[in-house]
């Protein structure tokens, strides 16, 4: 059914540019009319609740209205974060410094608060060569840096850090040798969607996001690459790719080949996701991050109420479609 509703509401608030920038990059891969494809892009908008971003990135205009179904567009992925997550209990995620503190036993390193505590801080970087500050309400890697604490006097990395709101201080993992195959230069983290369902986890969808070039974070919309995980076996299923779908066989800074990539110690990390899972049983529906450490193995990097739909989809494998949502709410 054509949902007019939501049409209207999401083209009062439309970025139109983008509309029509996407239509036409997607002449340059169909052969047809931008306009033509705009006005299809914007029927999906009508029927499936998707934007151009889901249009583009998942190939809707080389599907067809089965195909489009199943896609898990924004506006179903807004749906479920409505439906699965008690938004009273969403500060446990969206605030890092209570979400260090609620899920600290899957930490695994050191943290601190920032807080008029400058004694304190002193003592936290005693015997750690760097650490990773984080402001507590960015995203998509926004505002992480890492410091040699060896370049700075502790006074003055403090007063810079609280100038900067880097106000979330924590020890930096050293991940597992196998991880850091495929990028070195960050810790190359899993990303793994659950939805909580009654006492069953369910593992919809996941994928590996890896740095490129200089960057320390390895998120998707900070120039990083993903390839989508098979959850259950722990392998990546397909070739790399960044934000603007470029494909990458190898990664290409240390040149390992991503298909096929068996993530280590996967078993493990599972365990520990699913249980982390029921931690806060209001929020049923969580993107988890997951590193694996060199010497304390699977450990929990953030998780977030609101799991994006982009990064951790590929409909043509049928990989974190919507009918794999439904399947795990049945």
């Amino acid at each position: 059914m054509i949902n007019l509703r939501f049409l209207l509401k999401r083209m009062k608030d439309a970025n139109y540019k983008g509309f029509i920038d996407s239509a036409k990059r997607v002449s340059s891969m169909n052969n047809r009319s931008w306009l033509i494809n705009l006005a299809d892009c914007l029927f999906c908008t009508a029927k499936y609740g998707s934007g151009y971003i889901d249009y583009e990135t998942f190939a809707m205009f080389d599907m067809n209205a089965k195909e489009r179904a199943n896609v898990l567009t924004i506006s179903k992925n807004n749906n479920l974060v409505k439906q699965l997550n008690d938004q009273s209990y969403a500060v446990y995620f969206e605030d890092k410094a209570v979400f260090n503190e609620r899920f600290n036993k899957y930490l695994k390193r050191d943290w601190m608060l920032l807080k008029d505590n400058l004694p304190q801080f002193t003592e936290f970087l005693k015997g750690k060569k760097k650490i990773i500050a984080k402001p507590l309400d960015q995203c998509c890697g926004r505002g992480i840096d890492i410091y040699a604490t060896d370049d700075y006097e502790p006074e003055k990395l403090y007063d810079m850090l609280v100038a900067n709101k880097a106000y979330l201080v924590e020890e930096v993992v050293v991940q597992d040798d196998t991880m850091a195959m495929l990028s070195s230069g960050s810790v190359n983290t899993i990303r793994v969607i659950t939805i909580l369902n009654g006492d069953k986890v369910s593992f919809v969808a996941g994928c590996v996001r890896m740095g490129q070039g200089s960057n320390v974070v390895d998120n998707f919309n900070s120039g990083g690459i993903s390839s989508m995980l098979d959850v259950n076996t722990g392998t990546l299923m397909t070739d790399g790719y960044d934000k603007f779908r470029s494909n990458f066989v190898k990664h290409p800074d240390t040149g390992t080949v991503i298909k096929g990539f068996k993530i280590p110690m996967w078993d493990e990390a599972r365990a520990m996701v699913a249980e982390a899972a029921k931690e806060v049983p209001q929020i049923r529906y969580v993107g988890w991050d997951v590193a694996i450490s060199k010497e304390k193995g699977p450990l929990l990097i953030e998780g977030n109420s609101y799991p994006g739909q982009d990064v951790t989809q590929y409909p043509k494998l049928n990989l974190g479609t919507y009918g794999v949502m439904m399947e795990a709410l049945k």
